[in-house]
């Protein structure tokens, strides 16, 4: 009887150790809280790895052991999504960038046309637009400047690209309006000048003053002026070649002329002084029947002609003269023309003086 009771205690030893876990005699090595650890320590008599974590509760493994169980599987970490690449604004900032070198690099049109592909984009911006204009603009001041250089051709280019332009401002596109007009009025007027010059050359004042007249009510330049003061140079130079030529017909033409187109009064008072002295010359040539007279010497002629002012006589000094001489008289005409004053003041012909 005391057998079968130790028997039946032997087999409740057992059931009782068999639910125990049996962590003991599975390999060496305290377990943490969660009844585990890693493997330090002749890992692979145990059938683990170096390093593998590994439970003790129990479980089965792969070569039988009844303590180690595999390690859970890592729950995966979630992976931060990539942000998505906007390729149209990479696109539109290629463009902006290349814009920008072309405009440093004095190539307006060429900025321009980059920019545009940013509004084809819908990627426009403040900056683009900011470019668009600082293009135009200089745009229209390489056309201002082509204008004063005479390079309409190219000026001209320039002003109807900015006109056409839909991004040009209303500002610049008036502007630009206004120095295509400017450019049709001096091509005019560079037209007027050229005919003016040809008529000058042939010595047709006249004309030359009507030509000047027509270019002035156009528009005031300074290019005018210029060529209307080297006209009145000119037909004075002519005048008194004219003049000193005893070509009295024809200065007496040209200085009427100066007279209607100079402006200031001292110089007109002299052209008048000299139209006063060529008719008084003209009307004793006439009436007495000579070429020419010692009008510039000290003759006895020159000396009637003026009083002791400088001032010249008008034509009744000359009417006076020639109704005390014998007309036809050859001596009388030689006297009054040729005897000098000192002569006169000489010995018994000081009262003929």
């Amino acid at each position: 009887m005391r057998s079968g009771y130790l028997s039946k205690i032997s087999v409740l030893v057992c059931s009782f150790l068999l639910l125990l876990p049996f962590t003991a005699s599975a390999h060496p090595g305290r377990t943490d809280s969660n009844g585990g650890h890693t493997c330090r320590t002749n890992c692979e008599k145990w059938g683990l790895q170096y390093g593998e974590y590994h439970y003790h509760n129990g479980g089965s493994t792969s070569n039988g052991s009844s303590n180690i169980s595999k390690p859970a599987p890592k729950k995966p970490v979630p992976s931060t999504p990539e942000p998505k690449i906007d390729e149209d604004q990479v696109k539109a900032e290629n463009y902006y960038t290349m814009a920008t070198n072309l405009y440093n690099s004095k190539d307006y049109k060429g900025a321009i046309s980059e920019l545009e592909k940013i509004y084809e984009l819908n990627k426009g911006s403040s900056k683009t637009d900011s470019l668009i204009q600082k293009s135009v603009n200089a745009i229209y001041e390489l056309a201002e400047s082509k204008v004063n250089a005479g390079e309409y051709s190219v000026a001209k280019d320039y002003a109807v690209y900015i006109k056409e332009n839909r991004r040009s401002n209303d500002e610049i596109k008036q502007k630009a309006s206004g120095l295509l007009k400017q450019m049709k009025d001096n091509e005019k007027i560079d037209e007027l000048l050229y005919k003016a010059t040809n008529a000058r050359d042939k010595k047709d004042y006249e004309e030359t003053f009507s030509i000047i007249q027509e270019a002035q009510k156009i528009k005031q330049l300074d290019k005018i002026k210029s060529f209307y003061t080297e006209t009145v140079e000119s037909l004075t130079s002519d005048a008194e070649e004219a003049f000193y030529q005893k070509q009295y017909g024809d200065a007496k033409k040209l200085y009427k002329l100066l007279v209607k187109k100079t402006e200031t009064p001292t110089v007109i008072s002299q052209y008048q002084k000299k139209l006063q002295r060529l008719e008084g010359e003209q009307l004793l040539q006439k009436s007495f029947h000579i070429k020419t007279a010692d009008f510039e010497g000290k003759s006895l002629f020159n000396h009637l002609m003026e009083d002791e002012k400088n001032t010249p006589y008008d034509k009744n000094v000359v009417n006076i003269l020639k109704d005390s001489l014998h007309v036809g008289t050859d001596n009388a005409k030689k006297y009054i023309f040729t005897i000098k004053i000192e002569e006169l003041l000489k010995g018994g012909k000081k009262d003929d003086a």
